[in-house]
């Protein structure tokens, strides 16, 4: 199970539960989204891209939870739409927050689970992680949370509420005006074969990582259908440290039961890869070996994307001791409009 936990507050909960949509942006965005491009190359600051990465990330049908600040977490929602772009103001909603998707509510509960019932018990605790570390490290828009903290989060809907009850009569459509799809102009976005920002190869990448067309992707990160869990950005400490890409991967063909038999743990970099990137993956892999993989090591694949690596990061993943699995090279290339990558020899 694919979800997202979506932030709203006192003023936006109702509007966007009324007009089944969501959307992010801050004051300021500019309101038309070429000039949210240009605006994100003239100045790296601005958090434009990483926006765009979060919600490019979203598919049709993932599960969506609406937290209202101070109340608790509402549900449950499905995405009923690509992402887009569109500053027309909803209700309070106005054109801070253009990058839109539309939602769907499937189940209606009319009480919302408190935020401290995440952390009651220490099963619960260890369940939502992703939601731990999110909220000490600071507000984000979007919030991915694992399978094992959705379903938790839908048993505590059921156990506070027993049952669902009808939407609300005043629950209709997005109300369309503008909508521009969110798409990224790689001729713009790269220079000699390489991105311009960090944040737009992650961006690309989210967006693309379950394609089935791409042959490249598919010997990165295996078969589509085996993709059970993905997200960028993912916080695993209480500072500001995040894996760049993290993923599951799920089989029931052989054994006849879900089986999670591997965890991609990504680092990028847009430019040359050093020794210390390295050693970053690495440690965000033994991390991901103790906390997600009961310490079965070999389950965990690290996985580093770059323009090129120098020679020291050969010789420090070559005599890594991490795993048999070793750590895998891909390098990428932007050309024509695309992204191309290539599992390389170290």
């Amino acid at each position: 199970m694919r979800a997202h936990v979506f932030i709203t507050d006192k003023d936006t909960f109702p509007v966007v539960r009324d007009n089944s949509f969501w959307g992010v942006g801050i004051k300021g965005i500019p309101n038309r989204f070429d000039d949210v491009i240009n605006e994100s190359l003239n100045n790296s600051k601005k958090p434009y891209f990483g926006m765009i990465g979060d919600i490019l990330g979203t598919r049709i049908g993932d599960v969506v939870f609406l937290y209202e600040r101070q109340v608790g977490f509402h549900g449950i929602y499905k995405i009923a739409s690509e992402p887009f772009f569109d500053p027309t103001p909803i209700g309070c909603v106005n054109g801070t927050w253009p990058l839109r998707v539309e939602i769907e509510c499937l189940n209606y509960f009319p009480q919302p689970v408190p935020e401290d019932y995440l952390f009651s018990t220490k099963e619960y605790e260890s369940k939502f992680w992703v939601w731990f570390y999110r909220k000490i490290q600071g507000a984000r828009g979007i919030n991915t949370i694992n399978p094992e903290a959705a379903e938790a989060l839908i048993e505590l809907l059921v156990k506070i509420n027993g049952n669902a009850i009808n939407n609300p009569a005043n629950i209709g459509n997005y109300p369309s005006r503008n909508k521009v799809p969110i798409k990224l102009p790689l001729e713009r976005l790269s220079q000699n074969g390489r991105v311009k920002l960090e944040d737009i190869l992650r961006a690309w990448l989210i967006a693309n990582i379950d394609n089935p067309q791409r042959t490249d992707l598919r010997e990165v990160f295996g078969p589509t259908e085996d993709l059970e869990w993905f997200a960028n950005n993912v916080p695993y400490h209480v500072t500001k440290k995040n894996i760049d890409i993290l993923c599951y991967h799920k089989n029931i063909k052989y054994t006849g039961f879900p089986l999670r038999y591997k965890f991609s743990v990504v680092e990028l970099k847009r430019d040359t890869c050093d020794v210390n990137d390295v050693s970053q993956l690495i440690e965000y892999s033994k991390w991901v070996a103790g906390r997600l993989a009961e310490s079965e090591i070999e389950t965990v694949q690290p996985i580093l994307i770059a323009f090129n690596f120098n020679k020291r990061a050969k010789v420090k993943a070559k005599n890594s001791d991490f795993s048999d699995r070793g750590i895998k090279f891909v390098k990428y290339e932007v050309k024509n409009g695309d992204i191309l990558f290539e599992v390389i020899e170290i």
